[in-house]
């Protein structure tokens, strides 16, 4: 395999590594955060955008899985300390204004990652499938603020 091809492949293992582990803990901040949820309108509205982590952090598991990598989530340590920042945010206020402000924070930060990955790999053809994937995620998080401004 040239060098040039190992790569491309590294590069859309990259790829689909950051946008699993990005959607991964979308939908894991939503599991810890619906228990808290107290409007039916707001339920609905993390409930659909839970569905969407679910499904990009699927397409990128399986497009790790084609090319022999398994998906790796953040690490333990990662993962702990947002639970109990969410844990200590929701104790402190569990509006749903507040649950709400949470939502758009995440988004905000996962808007952020995926648009980095993107403009530091500008140009990169390693994978297209992995680009249209990480930039499928960045309008889904647009539409996700969309969704949550009422609730502020």
């Amino acid at each position: 395999m040239s060098a040039t091809k190992v790569k491309d492949v590294t590069s859309a293992e990259y790829f689909f590594s950051e946008i699993y582990k990005n959607t991964k803990m979308g939908a894991d901040s939503i599991i810890n955060l619906l228990p808290h949820v107290r409007e039916d309108a707001l339920r609905s509205i993390m409930t659909m955008q839970l569905d969407g982590y679910e499904k990009y952090a699927a397409d990128a598991a399986r497009a790790l899985t084609e090319r022999g990598v398994k998906p790796k989530e953040e690490n333990l340590a990662t993962r702990l300390f947002a639970r109990m920042g969410m844990a200590v945010h929701t104790m402190m206020d569990s509006t749903t204004s507040h649950i709400a402000e949470m939502m758009v924070e995440g988004s905000n930060m996962g808007i952020t990652d995926m648009t980095k990955l993107l403009n530091d790999h500008a140009g990169d053809t390693a994978c297209d499938a992995a680009v249209r994937l990480a930039r499928e995620v960045v309008h889904f998080e647009e539409h996700n603020l969309e969704m949550l401004k009422r609730f502020l």
